[in-house]
């Protein structure tokens, strides 16, 4: 059965663990049957929506920071040391994975929204104004961009993994 991802924070309520939860993240765009992976090729740093399997790169863990009520996202595949990041290279526009550090690009926060369209990421380093995106050019890219009210930038989270 599909669940809704509920607020990220309700995470940092119930404090860290040490064998966190995994799940999928899909988006209204891509429909329940793309994850947000990590491609298995040069760094493992690149991510992509792909068709869900039961693959590592697609299980996503939430790691709360108690300190400033935002999570870090990592995935089995790259492990407890890589965390979702924003690229700092003056566009902050593209996200990748890199070494888990206390830095603002890797601090994450969903929005609530309708329960039925899931919520807005967004990240501590470009602010409220800017979500995950999935680029509509059927590469399956994803980005930081403007938020809006646009498929592409609803995200849902589904427990364990779907093949």
């Amino acid at each position: 059965m599909r669940r809704l991802l509920p607020l990220l924070l309700a995470a940092v309520s119930q404090g860290a663990s040490a064998n966190p939860t995994s799940f999928t993240l899909h988006s209204l765009f891509t429909g329940p049957d793309n994850c947000l992976d990590i491609v298995n090729a040069g760094n493992h740093d690149q991510l992509r929506m792909t068709r869900c399997g039961t693959y590592s790169g697609q299980m996503w863990e939430i790691v709360p920071d108690a300190a400033n009520g935002f999570v870090r996202l990592r995935t089995l595949f790259t492990g407890a040391d890589m965390c979702l990041d924003v690229v700092d290279d003056g566009n902050n526009d593209h996200v990748h994975m890199a070494p888990c550090a206390n830095v603002p690009g890797q601090q994450w926060h969903m929005d609530r929204t309708d329960p039925g369209l899931g919520g807005h990421l967004w990240n501590q380093s470009t602010g409220q104004g800017t979500c995950l995106d999935i680029v509509d050019d059927r590469s399956g890219r994803v980005r930081l961009a403007s938020c809006g009210n646009y498929s592409s930038q609803y995200w849902i989270k589904r427990d364990g993994p779907r093949g």
